[in-house]
């Protein structure tokens, strides 16, 4: 009768290999001790690093401002979202932020998931584990996003201009000033408002600009702002 080797450690041959792009070196050195039930892989500051290491990971934790010492330009938000994703990573977005705008916008970039710092440590350790199993994951510390991305994936869409002009609105900007702000006509500016009117005319009948942004999700321009970059040919 043979017996077969018994593994010492079955819960380390388990543990997912994840990569994390931080720009805090608190959250690499210490998510690593914090929750040892995954396997960090590697660690990196922005995601030009991560890329250019391409470490074998099952999951990537990505963070959505990588300013870093502010010193060199970094990609960071949906952006770097879109370029891990376009790498072949599963992305969990791991972060303080809770704009909806800016999280549906990461969801949108191919982020696997959204779970927010504030959620406790097995909150994300569940979370890495149902994407590695092809779930998409939205924490509870988000309630009400699912319900956005939804809507927003219904809904027309904006063109940067558009939405530019519909901000700009919202806030009582006139339309001269608005053009002046983005070096366009007054006439232009009007143009593009009345591109976002046609497309929600049925709203906008008895609801103002600043209601139409509120209900698109839509907020003032930072990593609100990004456009999936067009197919390559």
């Amino acid at each position: 009768m043979t017996t077969e080797p018994v593994d010492p450690h079955p819960a380390q041959a388990l543990r997912v290999r994840v990569a994390m792009v931080d720009d805090d070196t608190i959250m690499r050195d210490g998510l690593p001790l914090l929750l040892p039930q995954i396997e960090v892989v590697a660690s990196f500051a922005n995601t030009d690093a991560l890329l250019a290491a391409a470490p074998e990971a099952e999951v990537v934790l990505v963070d959505l401002k990588l300013a870093g010492t502010g010193r060199v330009p970094v990609v960071q938000g949906p952006a770097a979202v879109h370029a891990v994703a376009a790498a072949g990573y599963p992305v969990l977005v791991y972060t303080n932020e809770r704009r909806r705008a800016v999280l549906v916008n990461c969801l949108a970039a191919g982020a696997r998931g959204v779970i927010h710092k504030a959620e406790p440590l097995s909150a994300l350790h569940k979370a890495v584990t149902r994407v590695t199993e092809g779930q998409i994951v939205i924490t509870q510390a988000l309630t009400g996003l699912a319900e956005l991305a939804e809507r927003r994936g219904r809904l027309p869409g904006l063109t940067p201009r558009e939405r530019q002009v519909l901000s700009g609105r919202a806030r009582g900007e006139s339309f001269r000033s608005i053009g002046e702000r983005l070096f366009i006509t007054d006439r232009t500016a009007e143009g593009y408002m009345k591109g976002v009117t046609e497309k929600f005319a049925t709203f906008l009948r008895d609801h103002s600009p600043a209601d139409l942004e509120h209900y698109l999700g839509l907020e003032p321009a930072d990593l609100t702002d990004w456009q999936a970059p067009p197919p390559r040919p």
